[in-house]
């Protein structure tokens, strides 16, 4: 069945590397913190054959989202999924003068813009090229044990049959009572961990936060990675991290000084 949302090829990329026994990082929201993120690459040291894989989210809020534009289309084994800004960006640039692009400044566009070009005349139209880049990406990555995507998944049905508005939208599967995918742990990221008191939950300060839902094999049925590296300065230790799916590892980063704290 063809299945749009998806790349087949990335994901035989990635279940390979697993088989060899190679590292499979999935990093959560970078937002523009190109530092930070240079600084995460950097701990994980990274071998060629090892695979990196962004929850999406590249840009918004942070001060220099064409940088990590570049550094994820640029190295080739780095990869992305697509978040929901990306997925507004997109929006908003199809409709320059409409309420989309309203919104998609106020929550970081704005400053997604400002890094494209010093030159405010070009800005709009740096921006638009990356859409041919930003639209390709997927909205989530199945693989034997593992699926990872932005937001998480409605617990009400199954992921097969869910779209990309609750892939890269909802905020409920950290929720959820009974693992949706038996086979398969969900990695994601969108809602950042220190927001979880919103949702009746614990806040995270150290680490990701896990699902107390088990699978069979014993893992956590979901993993929650986004830890807030653009969060204000009153927030719980934000940071960037990175999980590695073939050894259950973690390796996180506080947000760079240079990072300017962005609000939620």
């Amino acid at each position: 069945m063809n299945q749009p949302h998806r790349d087949q090829k990335l994901e035989g990329l990635l279940q390979t590397a697993l088989d060899e026994g190679r590292n499979v990082w999935a990093v959560g929201d970078i937002h523009g913190c190109r530092q930070t993120f240079e600084e995460l690459l950097a701990k994980l040291r990274l071998s060629e054959e090892d695979q990196v894989v962004c929850l999406g989210d590249l840009i918004d809020r942070g001060p220099d989202s064409d940088g990590v534009l570049r550094i994820v289309r640029d190295c080739g084994n780095i990869h992305s999924l697509k978040g929901n800004h990306e997925e507004i960006m997109s929006r908003a640039i199809g409709s320059p003068s409409g309420r989309t692009m309203e919104f998609w400044l106020r929550i970081g566009g704005r400053e997604t813009l400002e890094s494209m070009s010093t030159d405010s005349s070009k800005r709009l139209g740096r921006a638009s090229e990356w859409l041919s880049f930003t639209n390709s990406l997927p909205t989530e990555v199945v693989l034997d044990t593992f699926r990872l995507v932005h937001a998480g998944y409605d617990p009400a049905s199954s992921p097969d049959d869910q779209s990309d508005k609750e892939r890269l939208s909802s905020r409920t599967i950290f929720l959820a009572q009974t693992p949706l995918d038996p086979a398969r742990q969900i990695v994601c990221g969108h809602t950042p961990v220190q927001k979880l008191v919103d949702f009746g939950l614990p806040s995270v300060e150290e680490g990701v936060w896990t699902s107390d839902i088990q699978l069979d094999d014993g893992r956590p049925s979901v993993l929650l990675i986004d830890t807030g590296a653009v969060l204000e300065s009153g927030a719980i230790n934000p940071r960037l991290t990175a999980y590695n799916l073939y050894t259950g590892k973690i390796k996180e980063v506080p947000r760079h000084q240079c990072s300017a704290p962005i609000k939620e």
